[in-house]
């Protein structure tokens, strides 16, 4: 008799603390555990299992994500993660690889398809009861499979596809080799079908979080888009045939654009718009498509609540340490020079070690910028705790992220710059600095702190957020149709997609902003600025490690230099300023240089277009083959 622990107390109220947060449809005495045979007798029971396994599918808000193995963004604490990025990884050494928080992370997700293959092969033998829709729950269980394979697809290539539920007794039967990377993508395909007969079209405000059918076809768009592109068509670095797809790329590419424009058109959600009003406003308006709980954009998220267990303290794992956090996952001076002006040109300069600038460089960029990325000077948005009011007494904080002469400044301030030489004044050291006064290990090594995740105005020193995890919005609907529209040769329904996500933060159109650019209206200046686009559009969610993967230009992006600002004040002629100190552009000349970063040698492996199977794996299951390179 299999029995199926602990989950009376993790999935009676689970649904609750991970989905909802106020739903009410489920109450079950607590246990420690559940045979399978009573599980599937009792559709209460089987709806408690259901909901449980949406916690097998990992989310982003966590200290450590894939953001930091890309040129947007630098992990100030490593983890495992400047391992990756300069490439010293192995089937026995797989550092962050092996780390929870890893969204494709093997034993994990595994896990999580081993309890969705348990629902599908029992649920058609539960009784009905009513208020129970066991249909509904079908589909959920599909859904959540499908998403589970996606993600080890994308981390992995293909892999071995598992339906049957194996006892102790079925050891041999359980080495299954790695599927190829076409087989892998028509069985997501056709638990994605299955999964859009099954579900509803909405869902009621208690029970935001569960799949949606247009969320099962979303999922089609990404998936076919993935396996179209150029990586799984390559044959020269994408040696191994399990990983090489055969099939017409063209074919997915329009299957691709055909489930992105139906969840456009057909779905309910909605683009938000937020083209009106100054910059800073049209930048909360975007920043808040992710921070609210709930809007017309969102189709899959996760849900925090404020329990033990089930907290989203991003607010602490990546604010700025001046506010005692711990300024986790810092944007690098590569990200920040990606958003465009406001008439659609990209910055130019600022890109080396040593390119300085006098005076803000960050004026007249696009809504987005200023949505995702605080840099010194920019209001936070809560006032300074107690031990740092009397260093910063504005009300909703300004970020110090830099150095600045004050007329009774207590510090001697000596830095060097990128040429070596050294500037001298009497002042104070940033407050968000890793030299000021409050937590210096944990400031940003970069000069930039994330924003688009964070809650500015949560404690975040003592209180957790309510912000939600974005598995899925629309925004990416668009993007897939403009990036398979790319390739289709459809140029003009490419910018007619792009036009619409740019229209909603009052960006210029694409003709406008590649003429500003220097670009042509062709399909290879079109790829790139599709590519720019995801960029910007979706930087902090977790997407950039897959894009620059799939695409092939990780031996670019990942071999870039680690580069952050310098910033530094000096009072003008005839100017004085007492403590504290406060960022004045009137009293002020600020100085902006390019820095290398020593904390990572960032390099480029081939063999990092795939993650490594851990060892114990490969030892479990010898009909397992390694990706090339990670043995």
């Amino acid at each position: 008799m299999k029995n199926i622990k602990h989950i009376a107390i993790a999935a009676a109220f689970g649904w609750t603390l991970t989905l909802s947060s106020c739903s009410e449809f489920m109450d079950l005495e607590p246990s420690t555990e559940y045979t399978e045979e009573m599980v599937f007798e009792d559709a209460q029971l089987t709806q408690a299992f259901v909901n449980e396994l949406y916690n097998n599918i990992q989310n982003g808000a966590k200290e450590h994500t894939l953001d930091g193995l890309t040129d947007d963004a630098y992990f100030t604490h490593n983890y495992g993660q400047k391992a990756i990025n300069e490439t010293a990884v192995s089937e026995s050494g797989l550092e962050w690889y092996d780390n929870d928080n890893n969204p494709f992370k093997w034993a994990n997700r595994y896990k999580g398809i081993r309890y969705a293959n348990v629902i599908i092969n029992n649920i058609d033998n539960v009784p009905p009861k009513a208020g129970f829709d066991l249909d509904r729950m079908k589909g959920e269980a599909y859904y959540l499979r499908a998403h589970m394979y996606h993600e080890l697809v994308r981390g992995y290539g293909g892999v071995p596809i598992v339906t049957k539920n194996f006892t102790l007794n079925d050891m041999e039967a359980m080495k299954q080799p790695r599927s190829s990377i076409g087989d892998c993508l028509d069985f997501i395909l056709s638990d994605l079908e299955k999964a859009e007969q099954f579900l509803p079209v909405t869902v009621s405000d208690s029970e935001l979080g569960r799949v949606t059918k247009f969320v099962a076809t979303g999922l089609k768009a990404r998936i076919l888009l993935h396996v179209a592109s150029p990586l799984y068509a390559d044959r020269t670095i994408n040696t191994l045939p399990e990983n090489q797809f055969t099939g017409d790329r063209q074919a997915i590419y329009r299957a691709a654009k055909e489930a992105a424009v139906k969840v456009i058109n057909e779905s309910p959600f909605k683009l938000i718009d937020c083209s009106t009003g100054s910059n800073t406003q049209r930048a909360e308006l975007f920043k808040a498509i992710i921070t609210d709980r709930k809007n017309s954009e969102q189709m899959f998220v996760r849900n925090f609540g404020t329990e033990a267990g089930d907290k989203n303290d991003m607010g602490k794992w990546h604010g700025p340490n001046g506010y005692h956090n711990w300024a986790g996952t810092t944007p690098t001076q590569d990200l920040v020079m990606a958003f465009e002006f406001e008439d659609g040109s990209l910055p130019q300069g600022m890109t080396r070690p040593g390119d300085n600038q006098v005076g803000n460089p960050y004026i007249g960029r696009e809504p987005r910028f200023y949505g995702t990325v605080a840099t010194d000077g920019n209001e936070w948005g809560r006032p300074r705790p107690a031990d740092g009011q009397s260093l910063d007494p504005t009300p909703t904080g300004r970020l110090q992220a830099g150095y600045y002469e004050v007329t009774d400044g207590d510090a001697d301030i000596t830095l060097e710059l990128p040429d070596k030489s050294k500037v001298s004044f009497k002042g104070v050291n940033g407050i968000d600095t890793r030299k000021g006064p409050i937590e210096d290990w944990n400031g940003s090594w970069t000069g930039y702190y994330e924003r688009k995740l964070i809650d500015c105005a949560v404690d975040a020193q003592y209180y957790s957020q309510a912000v939600p995890w974005t598995y899925m919005r629309l925004a990416e609907m668009y993007a897939i149709a403009a990036e398979a529209s790319v390739e289709l040769g459809e140029l003009e329904d490419a910018a007619k997609y792009l036009d619409m996500l740019r229209a909603r933060v009052g960006n210029v159109d694409t003709r406008k902003a590649l003429a500003a650019q220097g670009r042509q209206f062709n399909q290879t200046d079109l790829r790139e600025f599709v590519r720019h686009e995801r960029r910007v559009e979706f930087a902090y969610e977790s997407v950039r490690y897959f894009d620059v993967r799939r695409w092939m230009i990780a031996d670019v992006t990942n071999s870039k230099p680690l580069t952050g600002i310098l910033v530094f004040g000096r009072l003008k002629a005839g100017q004085t300023q007492n403590r504290p100190y406060v960022h004045n552009e009137d009293k002020y000349t600020y100085y902006y240089y390019v820095t290398s970063l020593g904390n990572e040698s960032r390099k480029w492996d081939n063999k990092m277009y795939f993650a490594p199977i851990s060892r114990d794996e490969m030892r479990r299951n010898t009909k397992l083959v390694q990706n090339p390179g990670m043995q």
